[in-house]
């Protein structure tokens, strides 16, 4: 099964919103994202480990910020950022979501509760104010589960879809650590008062956001990827309002005018503010040695993998290389460490490590991906998109036709016919004057 079914499955054959503690808090909202991420490692391999295992880096986080704990009454808005999200804007390390936010309610106000995949920067390098890592939090939370035991109603309903699905039983011991979770920060949002709070990837933080709406607290989300109509995580045929944040601050008007009876906020719920990085990204020149790579060939094409069927697209693309000398494939990994030496033994196939992504899709006629969100953000700058429909993961993710997108299934190879199809270049995905947007938007506590 699609790991993009497996939720759309159980709720459409399950009453789950009757799986609730004792006080009548649904929790299915809790268990989704575990459900999804594990049938994902269990179909292609996937992890969703990203933070270092590495106890030394662990243990020098942990105190990252650590004297802000002492004084979280100061502060008004909780912003919950990653660090690999900053990047340079003039001398500071600027959070791409957040800062902009935190200059319109106040720096000083603000409190960042940063998760570091390795390591967090200097705090003379950061634009934020107040940054404390999300390791203190974790250990407290770890500490609450095991004084958590989960009690349901209805849990046989539980069982039953944890049979029907092969979900480990570890799904138990998930929902004990998500409800310590939500303890944690219900009482540190007790502590603090905030006028709102600040997500990405909300549904990585639903036991954060039911804290914040339990004690009346605003919750803003900054979109970070395509969502459109068809999103696993944020459409559902059975609603937890209390789940999901009040407003999300979106790209652009795609979602709100695409907004349907399944997606988990309505329209008047989405402010399109645009995106700061690639408003930034799109005004830059681009670097002469990539102009000069581009001169060399008729096509470039820049190649997103995602880690996910990466020998697959690569098998392809190698007899794409071997039969157009003239076209140029730029290989942009997920995990830069791999090793492609395989495929770059063909001199038109190449990594650009010296280059970010974005520096490759401006120089890029099309960037061929399975279902990454550079989508849409290569159309942003140029590139068209080829979607490399393997397992039907690209039409699960994307509404292929609406974007008058290149769909490739595995076996096709690309020929001109296929090229020069007529682009329907969707504008509404994102919106421009990210800044100004901010400004004038009015929010609401």
């Amino acid at each position: 099964m699609a790991a993009s079914d497996i939720l759309n499955k159980i709720e459409s054959t399950y009453e789950v919103d009757k799986i609730t503690s004792p006080n009548g808090r649904k929790v299915w909202p809790l268990l989704r994202q575990k459900i999804v991420f594990d049938e994902v490692k269990k179909t292609i391999g996937l992890s969703n480990k990203l933070r270092t295992r590495n106890s030394h880096q662990l243990f020098k986080n942990f105190f990252y910020g650590f004297n802000n704990l002492f004084c979280l009454k100061k502060f008004d808005y909780v912003f919950f950022n990653n660090t690999d999200k900053r990047i340079q804007y003039r001398t500071k390390k600027f959070d791409i979501f957040f800062d902009a936010w935190s200059d319109k309610v106040g720096q000083k106000k603000s409190l960042f509760i940063e998760w570091a995949s390795n390591n967090h920067l200097p705090s003379n390098e950061t634009y934020s104010k107040n940054i404390i890592s999300d390791l203190p939090f974790k250990f407290l939370t770890t500490v609450v589960s095991k004084f958590v035991k989960s009690k349901l109603v209805n849990e046989k309903i539980l069982d039953k879809i944890s049979t029907a699905y092969d979900i480990p039983i570890s799904i138990k011991k998930e929902l004990n650590s998500k409800l310590a979770e939500l303890l944690v920060f219900k009482f540190i949002f007790k502590i603090i008062k905030p006028k709102a709070i600040f997500v990405l990837s909300s549904f990585t933080k639903v036991s954060i956001v039911l804290a914040a709406k339990e004690l009346g607290i605003k919750v803003y989300e900054a979109q970070h990827g395509y969502i459109g109509d068809l999103h696993t995580f944020y459409s559902t045929k059975k609603k937890c309002k209390e789940a999901y944040p009040d407003y999300l601050l979106s790209f652009g008007t795609y979602e709100k005018q695409k907004a349907t009876p399944e997606l988990i906020f309505d329209s008047e719920q989405i402010i399109p503010v645009g995106s700061f990085q690639l408003e930034l990204i799109k005004s830059k020149p681009i670097p002469e040695d990539l102009l000069k790579l581009k001169e060399k060939y008729t096509l470039v094409f820049c190649v997103t993998l995602q880690a996910i069927k990466e020998k697959e697209i690569l098998q392809w693309i190698m007899k794409e290389a071997q039969l157009h000398s003239d076209w140029l494939f730029v290989i942009r990994a997920k995990n830069r460490d791999e090793d492609y030496s395989t495929y770059t033994t063909q001199s038109n196939i190449i990594e650009l490590k010296n280059f970010n992504i974005y520096e490759v899709l401006k120089i890029s006629d099309y960037n061929i991906t399975i279902y990454s969100t550079t989508a849409i953000e290569g159309a942003f700058l140029g590139a068209h998109p080829i979607f490399f429909n393997i397992n039907n993961l690209s039409k699960n993710h994307f509404d292929v036709e609406e974007m008058n997108a290149i769909v490739i299934d595995e076996g096709e190879l690309l020929n001109n016919t296929i090229l020069n199809k007529q682009i329907h270049k969707e504008q509404s995905f994102f919106v421009d004057n990210y800044l100004k947007n901010i400004a004038e938007v009015n929010l609401s506590f």
